[in-house]
């Protein structure tokens, strides 16, 4: 029997694959989808659905978003769709935003900014990606010269991160070390199911 979740906003059943949030309604948390004799609203605003699910609550900051319509935390301005995985280094972030993507690091692309400032991390240094069951990977570049480490181990292969790891990218010793992260975060594996509405 497949499971379904409902959401409030707009009284549509989605198949529970589709995630937690409303494809239609970015943020909008899907609750339990109402038991077939329950009348479900077809178009009634969320002030009027008994049991809406509370607003949903950012994942970086933790605000609790105060207009149901926004997408957007009004506080830290990060969408209100958690990320699959968000690594923190000392100059920035880099964000996965889904899974069965990835993103390349190093000093040149979208995240050439965390990396600017060292000299020994190459223009393409590895890529991180999350895979459809939410699994974290780092793969490095061949061409790098000054290594990818994991908890102090230089890897030469795609290679699995969690939460607590800790990625450094080529030297550990002056005048040039290299960038290490500050946290590993996976925030959409972290978010909790809905409860179920009250009967």
């Amino acid at each position: 029997m497949d499971t379904e979740l409902h959401c409030p906003r707009c009284g549509q059943n989605y198949p529970a694959e589709t995630g937690y949030f409303c494809p239609k309604h970015p943020g909008e948390e899907l609750v339990p989808a109402p038991a077939a004799t329950d009348p479900v609203p077809a178009e009634a605003a969320p002030e009027t659905v008994t049991g809406a699910a509370p607003a949903p609550t950012c994942w970086s900051c933790g605000a609790r978003a105060t207009d149901f319509r926004n997408d957007r935390c009004t506080v830290c301005h990060q969408s209100l769709v958690p990320p699959a995985l968000v690594i923190s280094f000392p100059s920035g972030s880099v964000v996965v935003p889904a899974r069965r993507s990835s993103v390349e690091l190093g000093r040149a692309g979208e995240h050439g900014h965390v990396f600017a400032g060292y000299p020994n991390v190459s223009r393409r240094h590895a890529t991180v990606s999350v895979d459809e069951e939410g699994t974290a990977w780092i793969t490095p570049f061949p061409e790098a010269p000054n290594g990818t480490f994991i908890n102090g181990t230089e890897i030469h292969d795609r290679t699995r991160v969690r939460p607590g790891d800790q990625i450094r990218f080529a030297n550990d010793r002056e005048p040039h070390v290299g960038p290490i992260s500050e946290s590993i975060r996976q925030p959409d594996r972290d978010r909790q199911v809905p409860p179920a509405r009250p009967a």
